[in-house]
């Protein structure tokens, strides 16, 4: 890795292009699970750079020619969604918001990881403090993609590592925020092999990724004495019903029947619990109305409990995205409403300021109605196991699946809607967000997908039955409670807390070495 990694130092480019370069190489990762290893070589060279004394000054301008090149590449399945069939957009509308989405958001979010990574230039000239420095900014760097109304906690470190389970196995430790320590850290400790010609430094680098194998290793094969007795067997319904179908009133009554009819085959096929896809079938959910009695006939008929992702209207202008369950007795669970609504997808940040710019951005709400954020978990019981669900965004959001855990949920549920980018890469890493989800927590996941990929996610991550994309099927699976408590689900993130508190000494040093400075020099000149 290291010999890699001065080859492609080696090459006669600029600074900052040899930076795009390891960006670029670090998305790859995410697109191609057992390149896993490219993210170290995409570090080091990104570190062996930004260490040249000549690039000191440059430091804003190399780390975001990295980060540009990194975003840019991470979020290319932005582009499937074009052209928009079903919006209510010209082509050349379009094309203005797919260039917006796919160059605009990668240059905003480069724009914060740089900043967050600027604090690195605050610390004192120390090989290990340098290297802990890293690891505590990238990490903050990570956490503030998770704050405001544009919070899109995409490209985490981890993500790029489910390719080999075992590395990460850890966060169930200390949290997908500890894969950063060994990822930026190791890679700095390399780095600064290469440029100090210390072999010592090679030797951390290797002992840190070691360490996490072995720990990872001995979690991922030791049996775990969580997993109970009581099971469930689920049958998870991918109805295949893209998002410009679902909102075509002439396509309401072809996608009820086609659940309806595939509820009934999972039923008669020894599914206990059946879990239908988020939001999947597009009309309004009541305790009364006309779905929740499709619902409660299926479940009546043959003793099974139906789990949905459903609408449910607040008034006649908003909704909630919600899962509820409808048990065999006609009873309904009390609603769970998704927590983290898309931007831009589910409603319009800064909207008066937005519409006024681009009038025909208000095109992207299809259901016509504002969407509204809940703001706790819900736990459910099903069949004596106690449910937590999560709705699409939510399972990028850590905190949320470990509010589950931490309400007694002994399963998790996600339900999703991935169609609008069809069978690109995105799915791929958006499944692997709740592969995460179930290390972090040690519970099985349950993923039902509109059009896919649904799946079963064993508490080590394992992927146990999964669907194709763009494909209509039915999945099945024994689901075991698991009702043990990881030491992340105890303590939450504190190696974030941790690199906070770092950095804020850090600052705090700065000025104060900064004040001690500028007095002595005045001293002088007194």
């Amino acid at each position: 890795m290291v010999k890699l990694a001065q080859k492609l130092k080696g090459l006669k480019l600029s600074p900052g292009a040899l930076c795009f370069l390891a960006g670029v190489m670090y998305a790859l990762p995410y697109y191609f699970k057992y390149l896993f290893v490219l993210s170290y070589v995409a570090l080091v060279l990104l570190f062996t750079t930004l260490l040249q004394e000549e690039n000191r000054n440059r430091f804003f301008k190399c780390f975001y020619a990295f980060a540009v090149g990194f975003y840019l590449f991470l979020y290319l399945w932005l582009s499937k969604l074009y052209p928009f069939a079903g919006f209510d957009f010209t082509r050349t509308q379009g094309l203005v918001i797919i260039l917006l989405a796919c160059v605009g958001i990668p240059l905003y979010h480069a724009l914060l990881h740089t900043l967050v990574m600027c604090l690195t230039k605050l610390l004192p000239d120390n090989d290990y403090l340098i290297t802990i420095g890293y690891g505590a900014a990238w990490m903050l760097s990570e956490w503030v993609m998770t704050l405001g109304k544009l919070a899109f906690p995409w490209g985490r470190a981890a993500l790029s590592q489910v390719g080999l389970l075992v590395s990460v196995q850890t966060v169930s430790l200390f949290g997908s925020y500890f894969i950063v320590v060994i990822l930026v850290c190791a890679s700095m400790m390399f780095a600064l092999a290469l440029q100090k010609h210390k072999r010592l430094y090679a030797v951390v680098g290797c002992s840190v990724i070691l360490l996490n194998l072995i720990v990872g290793t001995a979690l991922y094969y030791i049996p775990a004495d969580a997993e109970t007795d009581k099971s469930v067997k689920v049958g998870i319904l991918q109805g295949n019903a893209a998002s410009n179908e679902k909102w075509d009133k002439a396509k309401r009554e072809e996608i009820l029947n086609r659940y309806v009819s595939m509820a009934y085959e999972a039923a008669e096929n020894g599914a206990e619990l059946i879990v239908l896809p988020e939001s999947a079938i597009p009309i309004a959910f009541s305790e009364g109305g006309r779905l929740y009695d499709r619902f409660a006939q299926i479940a009546q008929d043959n003793n099974v409990t139906i789990l949905a992702g459903v609408i449910i209207l607040k008034d006649d202008e908003s909704s909630y995205n919600s899962v509820v369950a409808v048990y065999p007795d006609g009873s309904v669970s009390k609603p769970y409403h998704k927590r983290h609504i898309v931007p831009f997808g589910e409603y319009i940040p800064y909207q008066s300021f937005l519409e006024k710019a681009i009038p025909f951005i208000k095109g992207l709400n299809l259901g016509g109605l504002d969407s509204l954020a809940g703001d706790k978990a819900v736990v459910a019981d099903i069949n004596g196991i106690q449910n937590g669900s999560l709705v699409c965004f939510d399972s990028i959001f850590d905190s949320l699946a470990r509010d589950n855990v931490k309400s007694g949920a002994e399963v998790i549920t996600v339900v999703t809607n991935d169609s609008w980018f069809k069978d690109s890469a995105g799915i791929e890493q958006h499944l692997s967000h709740s592969v995460l989800r179930a290390i972090e927590n040690h519970r099985p996941i349950i993923r039902a997908a509109n059009t896919g990929i649904s799946a079963f996610i064993s508490p080590k991550g394992e992927i146990l039955r999964r669907t194709e994309p763009l494909v209509t099927d039915i999945i099945y699976c024994d689901v075991y409670a698991s009702d043990s408590e990881t030491l992340y689900a105890k303590t939450g993130n504190l190696v974030l807390y941790f690199a906070l508190a770092f950095e804020i000494i850090i600052i705090i040093l700065s000025v104060y070495r900064k004040a001690r400075k500028n007095h002595a020099e005045n001293r002088e000149t007194v």
